[in-house]
């Protein structure tokens, strides 16, 4: 197979040209992807993953270990992801005290304690003149605000939060007033207030998001309960008519159906990945320049992190051989087997919905001539005809000889008898 005589010149030419093409295609789609490893986007198949269709959608989705972001949706995942993250940073940075009260402060929150309750507090004197009972006289209940006339203090307990309606209600009862405890009454109140935003940790302002309290966080528009059951409620039916569509109406159907999740998705999943990049922005704040050097804290492997790796990984390395026609036919074909697989993830089959894009396929894509073009590449010597494997033919092929030369030395040796002459073409023929 490595006679050239068996090959037309042309025929040689163009294979080794194929080769080299792929092989620098995957090589550069894998540098690529390295590339943006160290940008604030990097590169991820979750996407793709995600919006896999055909007999293996759900094999490919599952990959992707949340397709439909309902982790991002539940307190219990993403605060748990928060404070393992935490431990991490705190180790990977190796935080001094200060900077590790700081980061539990941001995760947490800055509440005291009064007893079993955690509170906000701000310091006051005493009442305005004329009020003997706050709470009474402004109709907000002690479980929500109260003053401590021994500690002097005003508190705000964490769990109930200080409504808009409420401070307005405090407010009022030194409206018009410019004597000067009522203007401290009024400073405390603002200042309790602001510090009850200010000072909630980001567990908190989570559990203001996904637990149907939208005061924690001050913005009604970010209370997501009511769409949180839509969502599941549309993912349900969209898998359910997956199954059954057939004809192009119902895929068509489907289309328009799952461009609306994905924009509920968006609305739902947009906050909660905000608060969780400003979280991670505040931390970097925290740290000198010295600990920022140390880079980004790693993120642990997961399913999606492990074959995002071994894809960058394969197209880098692959690619390389191919160029190099270094172990050619080894690399041809495990190239053929991941484009296959990426070829899996979206086929152009009949019965499943049509990937959107400015092409179009059936049976046949550009990922499906690539495995055909590598299963060629296998199949030929080309690595012999133009790379290292010609080297590496030489290189074992004389190994060989001297090892066989070697041996033959040992056995005559061993044996006590001479080593024979080779008898020359002339003495043969005679």
């Amino acid at each position: 197979m490595t006679d050239t005589r068996r090959y037309s010149l042309a025929a040689i030419v163009l294979l080794v040209v194929l080769r080299l093409g792929i092989g620098w295609q995957l090589l550069y789609e894998g540098l690529w992807k390295i590339d943006t490893l160290d940008s604030p986007r990097p590169w991820t198949a979750a996407g793709y993953l995600k919006n896999s269709v055909g007999p293996m959608r759900e094999t490919f989705r599952n990959m992707a270990g949340d397709p439909d972001e309902l982790g991002w949706l539940d307190y219990d995942t993403v605060s748990a992801r928060w404070q393992a993250w935490g431990g991490r940073f705190q180790a990977h940075y190796n935080l001094n005290k200060n900077q590790t009260g700081s980061l539990y402060r941001l995760i947490n929150g800055s509440q005291g304690k009064v007893g079993d309750r955690e509170v906000f507090a701000a310091a006051l004197e005493r009442l305005p003149s004329g009020i003997d009972d706050l709470n009474k006289a402004s109709r907000v209940s002690e479980k929500v605000v109260w003053f401590d006339a021994k500690a002097k203090r005003l508190y705000v307990d964490t769990a109930q939060f200080m409504k808009p309606d409420e401070r307005a209600k405090l407010d009022a009862l030194v409206k018009g007033r410019t004597a000067a405890d009522a203007a401290a009454f009024l400073n405390a109140v603002n200042a309790v207030y602001d510090r009850q935003k200010n000072g909630m940790g980001y567990l908190k302002k989570l559990a203001g998001a996904l637990k149907g309290n939208p005061e924690l966080l001050g913005n009604e528009d970010w209370q997501k309960i009511g769409k949180l059951d839509q969502y599941r409620k549309e993912l349900a039916e969209y898998e359910a008519g997956y199954g059954k569509a057939r004809i192009p109406f119902e895929w068509d159907h489907l289309d328009f159906t799952w461009g609306k999740i994905q924009g509920l998705r968006s609305e739902l999943t947009g906050p909660i990945k905000a608060m969780e990049s400003e979280l991670m922005d505040k931390a970097e704040g925290l740290l000198s320049t010295d600990q920022f050097a140390s880079g980004p804290v790693s993120e642990p492997w997961t399913l999606l992190r492990i074959s995002d790796t071994m894809t960058i990984i394969g197209l880098t390395v692959l690619g390389l051989m191919l160029i190099l026609g270094f172990f050619t036919r080894f690399a041809a074909l495990a190239a053929a087997f991941m484009l296959f697989s990426f070829y899996l993830a979206m086929p152009p089959l009949p019965g499943v919905p049509e990937i959107a894009g400015p092409e179009h396929s059936f049976l046949v894509n550009k990922n499906l001539i690539e495995v055909f073009a590598l299963l060629a590449i296998a199949a030929l010597p080309s690595g012999m005809w133009f790379g290292l494997d010609r080297l590496l033919s030489v290189f074992f092929s004389n190994w060989k000889k001297d090892k066989r030369l070697s041996s033959t030395l040992k056995s005559t040796v061993s044996t006590g008898d001479e080593p024979s002459a080779v008898p020359d073409v002339a003495t043969a023929a005679t």
